[in-house]
Protein backbone atom coordinates (compact mmCIF):
# COMPACT_ATOMS: atom_id res chain seq x y z
CA UNK A 1 0.00 0.00 0.00
CA UNK A 2 1.37 3.45 -0.60
CA UNK A 3 0.69 6.65 1.58
CA UNK A 4 -2.40 7.25 0.22
CA UNK A 5 -4.51 3.79 0.42
CA UNK A 6 -2.84 3.26 4.44
CA UNK A 7 -4.80 6.55 5.26
CA UNK A 8 -7.91 5.65 3.08
CA UNK A 9 -7.93 2.82 5.18
CA UNK A 10 -7.72 4.06 7.94
CA UNK A 11 -10.23 5.89 7.80
CA UNK A 12 -12.50 3.23 6.74
CA UNK A 13 -11.47 1.50 9.72
CA UNK A 14 -12.59 4.75 12.03
CA UNK A 15 -15.36 4.37 10.33
CA UNK A 16 -16.10 0.63 11.54
CA UNK A 17 -15.11 1.52 15.04
CA UNK A 18 -18.00 1.56 17.12
CA UNK A 19 -20.24 -0.98 18.71
CA UNK A 20 -23.31 0.02 16.70
CA UNK A 21 -21.29 0.47 13.28
CA UNK A 22 -20.51 -2.54 13.99
CA UNK A 23 -23.76 -4.22 14.63
CA UNK A 24 -25.51 -2.90 12.05
CA UNK A 25 -22.61 -4.01 9.29
CA UNK A 26 -23.62 -7.49 11.41
CA UNK A 27 -26.88 -7.23 11.02
CA UNK A 28 -27.16 -6.22 7.65
CA UNK A 29 -24.92 -9.76 6.36
CA UNK A 30 -28.46 -11.12 6.37
CA UNK A 31 -29.53 -8.33 4.01
CA UNK A 32 -31.53 -5.01 3.96
CA UNK A 33 -32.70 -3.56 6.69
CA UNK A 34 -34.27 -0.81 7.43
CA UNK A 35 -33.52 2.07 9.69
CA UNK A 36 -36.11 1.25 12.36
CA UNK A 37 -35.31 -2.60 12.40
CA UNK A 38 -31.63 -1.85 12.77
CA UNK A 39 -32.03 0.97 15.65
CA UNK A 40 -34.73 -1.26 17.64
CA UNK A 41 -32.59 -4.99 17.38
CA UNK A 42 -29.48 -2.95 18.47
CA UNK A 43 -31.49 -0.79 21.60
CA UNK A 44 -30.20 2.35 20.36
CA UNK A 45 -32.46 5.81 19.61
CA UNK A 46 -33.06 6.53 17.03
CA UNK A 47 -31.29 9.94 16.48
CA UNK A 48 -28.02 7.48 17.33
CA UNK A 49 -28.74 5.53 15.01
CA UNK A 50 -28.78 8.32 12.11
CA UNK A 51 -25.18 9.46 13.50
CA UNK A 52 -23.91 6.28 12.67
CA UNK A 53 -25.37 5.66 9.46
CA UNK A 54 -24.44 8.23 8.07
CA UNK A 55 -20.79 7.16 8.64
CA UNK A 56 -21.28 4.29 7.38
CA UNK A 57 -22.40 5.82 4.12
CA UNK A 58 -19.44 8.34 3.86
CA UNK A 59 -16.72 5.50 3.83
CA UNK A 60 -19.52 4.06 1.58
CA UNK A 61 -19.62 0.66 3.80
CA UNK A 62 -23.44 0.38 3.52
CA UNK A 63 -25.68 2.07 1.06
CA UNK A 64 -29.32 3.90 2.29
CA UNK A 65 -32.76 3.85 -0.12
CA UNK A 66 -35.47 5.58 0.45
CA UNK A 67 -39.14 4.01 -0.01
CA UNK A 68 -42.38 5.65 0.71
CA UNK A 69 -41.48 6.98 4.56
CA UNK A 70 -39.28 4.21 5.11
CA UNK A 71 -35.30 4.26 4.64
CA UNK A 72 -33.35 0.84 3.91
CA UNK A 73 -29.84 0.36 4.30
CA UNK A 74 -27.63 -2.32 2.74
CA UNK A 75 -23.96 -3.70 3.32
CA UNK A 76 -22.09 -1.86 0.21
CA UNK A 77 -19.57 -4.74 0.29
CA UNK A 78 -20.23 -7.89 2.20
CA UNK A 79 -16.58 -8.62 1.30
CA UNK A 80 -15.79 -6.45 4.75
CA UNK A 81 -17.76 -9.77 6.65
CA UNK A 82 -14.52 -11.78 6.78
CA UNK A 83 -12.85 -8.76 8.97
CA UNK A 84 -15.98 -10.09 11.38
CA UNK A 85 -14.10 -13.86 10.80
CA UNK A 86 -10.87 -12.49 11.33
CA UNK A 87 -11.62 -10.55 14.47
CA UNK A 88 -13.33 -13.47 16.48
CA UNK A 89 -10.45 -15.88 15.34
CA UNK A 90 -8.20 -13.06 17.09
CA UNK A 91 -10.55 -12.53 19.89
CA UNK A 92 -10.57 -16.13 20.64
CA UNK A 93 -6.84 -17.36 19.78
CA UNK A 94 -4.79 -14.35 21.62
CA UNK A 95 -7.18 -12.52 24.00
CA UNK A 96 -8.78 -16.09 25.46
CA UNK A 97 -12.22 -14.27 24.91
CA UNK A 98 -14.89 -17.45 24.96
CA UNK A 99 -17.98 -14.93 23.92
Amino acid sequence: MNNREREMTAEVLKAMAHPVRLGVIELLADGEKTCTELFEQLGCSQSLMSQQLKILCQQKLISIRKEGTQKYCALQNSDFLKLFDCMSKHLRTFLHFKG
